[in-house]
């Protein structure tokens, strides 16, 4: 599944410290998982990317070369969660997509299908509702 952009005033609830600025490789999309690749350089997951792990959610969407401004540890955010069961105080980690996935859920590290990065990103601050998979999370 391609991962659906959420919108501006979905992902602007954030309650922490800032965002850092990085340079885009690809494109992102706004709520969505990335990780670095190089000196302030962001990247979208991808199927063979999951042995990275999550620096932050782009707070925006944006094209290859261009920045971005993405929020990290400490800071909570809206984020898309594949599935239907999270609940508040789950572990989250990075799909390949770039969504989130409840760790216990899913019991896959690497890249087979449904893989997601290993580590925890972020923890469920709330249960998911019918909302398109929509959960805030503490980013970690």
């Amino acid at each position: 599944m391609a991962f659906s952009e959420i919108t501006t005033a979905d992902i602007i609830t954030q309650e922490g410290t800032f965002a850092f600025d990085y340079d885009c490789s690809g494109t992102v999309y706004a709520g969505q998982g990335v990780y670095a690749i190089g000196t302030m350089q962001v990247k979208a997951p991808g199927t063979t990317d999951l042995q990275h792990g999550c620096v932050g959610v782009a707070a925006y969407g944006q094209t290859d070369g261009k920045p971005v401004a993405v929020y990290g540890p400490g800071n909570i955010v809206n984020v898309r969660v594949s599935g239907t069961s999270t609940v508040a105080g789950d572990s989250l980690s990075l799909t390949k997509d770039g969504e989130f996935v409840e760790i216990a859920a899913r019991g896959e590290y690497g890249s087979g299908t449904g893989a997601f990065a290993s580590g925890v990103s972020a923890i469920a601050l709330e249960t998911q509702g019918t909302d398109s998979g929509i959960v805030r999370v503490l980013l970690i």
